[in-house]
């Protein structure tokens, strides 16, 4: 049913143009699995549409910042990759998605994969945000478990999660469980992109910096690829007006949605001088 027209690598994740054919045929397939797995997916795991998104992450996460003093932050490496297409087969049987959803997502997965290695998964695909949410959701059943048992708590945006404790010891337990979990899935925290420790040391996530009762800022990485975009644009020969325009558009993104949380400091002037001073623009 599915035809490929090519792939390509980008950024460490695979990419593929599927015919105009095959791109309808996904779009409607994607509106299929959403309803088909919507009872399933947690309201924990919010890049799902309907469940909040960015914004609503990053103020409920803010919220427990304030509440917990124990926090632990991981990313999946490599997690778009590491997918097992059996494991996630099996997620979907679990879920009585239709054969005809089944079989399109089997031809999803494996198109891309002509060695069959049986593992991996497109990155910007019609298909990836939803099975990226399924591939997770025995991590989200645990942490809502041990929410109910002593008192965590836990938000996930795709691969990015952060668990929260009031006690070191509640946090090195509920740690336990998701490696447990993550070893079944076989997939591995990122060895460098994790934070484990008192809330009030600060962490990031996603793209923001969070300490207790704190204004939030934009993270160390969030201000590093903001400055490799203005630096890219600059080499293609964008002039100041069109790199003021990028610089006003993620700085209007970067404040929406987060009334009275956000460092008063972080306006347009403040990200225009950071940039023009650092690329040499003055």
């Amino acid at each position: 049913m599915l035809h490929l027209c090519n792939t390509w690598f980008e950024g460490g994740h695979k990419f593929v143009r599927w015919s105009p054919q095959s791109s309808s045929l996904l779009r409607n397939g994607k509106h299929q699995l959403s309803a088909q797995l919507r009872k399933y997916l947690s309201r924990r795991c919010a890049h799902v549409k309907g469940h909040g998104g960015v914004k609503a992450s990053v103020r409920y996460t803010q919220r427990l910042c304030n509440h917990y003093g124990y926090v632990a932050r991981f990313d999946i490496r490599s997690y778009y990759q590491s997918m097992d297409h059996q494991i996630l087969e099996t997620l979907l049987n679990g879920c009585q998605v239709t054969p005809f959803i089944a079989n399109l997502v089997q031809e999803y997965l494996s198109l891309p994969d002509p060695n069959n290695r049986g593992k991996g998964m497109v990155a910007g695909g019609a298909l990836s945000p939803l099975l990226g949410a399924l591939y997770l959701t025995p991590l989200d059943r645990e942490m809502e478990r041990l929410k109910a048992l002593i008192g965590i708590r836990y938000q996930r945006f795709m691969d990015d999660f952060v668990i929260f404790a009031p006690t070191r010891h509640k946090l090195r337990r509920a740690i336990r469980c998701a490696h447990v979990i993550l070893d079944k899935l076989r997939v591995r925290v990122h060895p460098k992109k994790r934070f484990i420790g008192k809330t009030q040391r600060g962490f990031d996530f996603l793209g923001y910096w969070f300490e207790p009762h704190t204004l939030l800022k934009p993270s160390r990485v969030s201000l590093s690829r903001f400055l490799e975009r203005a630096r890219r644009l600059q080499e293609k020969g964008a002039d100041l007006r069109v790199l003021r325009q990028y610089v006003q558009r993620w700085v209007i993104w970067h404040r929406s949605g987060l009334c009275g949380m956000i460092d008063k400091r972080s306006h347009f002037s403040q990200f225009w001088n950071y940039i023009t001073r650092t690329l040499n623009l003055n």
